[in-house]
């Protein structure tokens, strides 16, 4: 898992009670006012229930790496 993903992510859902539904992290990552790479990550999460914010950093980074590179 990258640490930068991992902080943001931890540092965004801070205080939301798992497990949560993608509706609520996103909401919650919303009502924090994250940034737009985050929120974008946090989009793009299956729509599913989440046991803790690592279980979320961990899907948005295999995500990520799953994405083909557009450089």
């Amino acid at each position: 898992m990258s640490r930068g993903v991992d902080q943001r992510v931890r540092q965004v859902l801070h205080g939301l009670r798992f497990p949560a539904e993608k509706w609520q992290i996103v909401t919650q990552a919303e009502l924090y006012g994250a940034d737009a790479t985050t929120r974008d990550q946090l989009y793009q999460l299956p729509l599913r229930e989440y046991r803790s914010w690592t279980e979320v950093a961990k899907t948005v980074t295999q995500n990520a790496e799953a994405k083909p590179d557009r450089g």
